[in-house]
């Protein structure tokens, strides 16, 4: 008895091209495809013959492809920093929580560094108050009078300006101590609310975190925050 083996079916291999002619016979019986593939339609290059001169009509669609792409990328840069935005109130929002659960001014100010550190990536914080001068179990927290500080941070304690860039070494130095070989770059924003005058220092590794173009809306906003919050505290008012 002999064994047939039978023979494997044959596999029919599937096209994955077209040809020209297939594409213009079925456009030719379905004028009305591009109605609904605008975008391919803006895509095809439709030859205007002309000799060597470029048609007026080839120069106005490219003209029109490229203000195109244009407000398409302009479009997305809007709708990227509106997402930032909205991420950025989001963060805000998270802190302004964490700050009102806070009873006590030490926990303000522990609160506010895991804070900064949790929502916002900041490396290093710290916080300095010229008055009122309080009383506290944080070393270093006062700028009594005739402190070096007062001087290094005359400008921005009389101004009420915050500032973001590359720190001075002299005042990275006071402001972080043992840590300021390590920021790059702060936000050096006062506090002025009530009473309260200070100033808050947020320092990172990144040299490109604050810089010296960057808005400083959000900043002088955390700034008002902070130190509304912490004159709240310090006249025992939870």
């Amino acid at each position: 008895m002999s064994l047939i083996t039978p023979k494997a079916p044959r596999r029919h291999h599937e096209r994955t091209t077209v040809s020209a002619d297939e594409v213009a016979a079925y456009l030719h019986q379905h004028p009305d495809f591009f109605h609904d593939q605008l975008d391919l339609l803006e895509m095809l290059k439709v030859p205007h013959p002309c000799g060597d001169a470029v048609s007026l009509i080839t120069r106005q669609v490219s003209l029109l492809r490229d203000s195109n792409r244009q407000l398409k990328s302009q479009l997305n840069d809007i709708l990227q920093i509106a997402r930032d935005n909205d991420a950025l109130h989001q963060r805000i929002h998270q802190l302004t929580l964490t700050l009102l659960d806070a009873t006590t001014l030490e926990d303000a100010l522990g609160s506010l560094r895991w804070s900064l550190h949790e929502y916002f990536q900041a490396d290093f914080v710290t916080v300095k108050f010229v008055q009122p001068v309080k009383e506290s179990a944080i070393t270093g927290l006062n700028l009594p009078p005739g402190d070096a500080g007062l001087v290094l941070f005359s400008s921005a304690l009389d101004t009420g300006k915050p500032y973001c860039g590359k720190p001075d070494p002299v005042h990275a130095q006071y402001m972080f101590s043992n840590n300021s070989a390590d920021v790059r770059s702060y936000a050096l924003i006062p506090l002025q609310h009530a009473g309260v005058k200070g100033l808050l220092a947020i320092g990172s590794r990144d040299a490109n975190r604050f810089q010296t173009g960057m808005g400083l809306h959000f900043v002088a906003q955390l700034g008002e925050l902070v130190s509304a919050r912490f004159a709240s505290l310090l006249a025992g008012c939870s």
